[in-house]
């Protein structure tokens, strides 16, 4: 109704057919307007992380007070440097590698390293919101190993094997008890 109010406002001075075709050309350009518009709801970052906390023999979180580096074997990116007294850790996996390794690099306060590997098996599942939406790699996981120790490390338990969007805890690793 505004519209028409304001094409009969203007009309006399722009004649009969020129005011009609306007109002055609305005009601076809809204409606192109409403329909191109699609609600995507794409994901905002569309990057997955394995989580993993740290916790004591009483399956209670617990910080780690020596200094963690961690790196993906067969690259030279470090996908963590240097945490100190962290209880958690999130970390981006390969996408189409069958299976991660990950070394873990613990540094006491006397500057000794200690490494613990650890070997993530699993499978990369391709994850499709819309067309219009930039694919997601999910991952389910087929288990997780130790492949070598420290004497900070006593165990690796897999928590939750899907890894999505959900960010809940897919490994627990427990410590050795200190003194």
């Amino acid at each position: 109704m505004k519209i028409k109010r304001f094409l009969d406002k203007i009309r006399p001075s722009l004649g009969k057919g020129l005011g009609m075709g306007l109002l055609i050309l305005s009601i076809s350009f809204s409606q192109f307007l409403i329909f191109s518009c699609e609600g995507i709801n794409c994901a905002i970052d569309n990057v997955v992380t394995l989580n993993m906390g740290f916790y004591d023999e009483n399956d209670t979180k617990k910080a780690i007070t020596d200094t963690l580096t961690v790196t993906a074997e067969g690259t030279d990116s470090v996908l963590y440097n240097r945490g100190i007294n962290i209880t958690s850790l999130s970390l981006p996996m390969s996408h189409w590698q069958e299976a991660d390794t990950l070394t873990m690099t613990f540094r006491d306060t006397l500057g000794t390293d200690h490494i613990v590997k650890l070997r993530i098996e699993k499978t990369n599942l391709p994850h499709y919101e819309s067309p219009d939406c930039p694919t997601a790699m999910f991952h389910e996981i087929k288990s997780v190993t130790m492949t070598s120790g420290s004497p900070y490390v006593d165990s690796v338990v897999l928590a939750k094997p899907k890894v999505n969007y959900e960010a809940l805890e897919n490994v627990k690793i427990y410590l050795h008890p200190t003194d």
